[in-house]
């Protein structure tokens, strides 16, 4: 079985990976995972999980202002998948709400996250 890099290396922008790896931990206490990009997904679900990835990507991205980076969406959709797709659990809405404004101040307070979330830096 291989991770789920594997699954997101072809379809997420080398910014929102580097994203991942840096909230890993942040992102795991709030979701309550023991793992982000090392879960094990088997291969014969690596196509079906980039397909939703992308086609998820791409209706947000079409809604997207031209000037706004999609690289938080990447991030969030990435979550999403894992926790719903992966591991079979349900988001609720106001929980959803809480992590996001929790990600958000992350994402504020640490000056690179917030370039590279906002496309501003390699």
């Amino acid at each position: 079985m291989t991770t789920y890099r594997a699954v997101l290396e072809p379809v997420l922008s080398p910014a929102a990976l580097a994203v991942l790896d840096r909230l890993t931990p942040v992102i795991c206490a709030l979701y309550q995972l023991e793992m982000l990009l090392d879960t094990a997904v088997p291969a014969e679900d690596h196509a079906r999980l980039r397909d939703r990835l992308v086609s998820r990507l791409e209706r947000i991205v079409a809604i997207l202002p031209a000037d706004v980076s999609p690289t938080a969406n990447e991030i969030f959709t990435a979550v999403e998948v894992l926790v719903m797709d992966v591991l079979g659990r349900e988001l609720r809405i106001g929980e959803e709400i809480a992590r996001l404004e929790t990600l958000t101040e992350v994402f504020r307070s640490d000056p690179y996250l917030y370039q590279l979330v906002r496309g501003q830096a390699n």
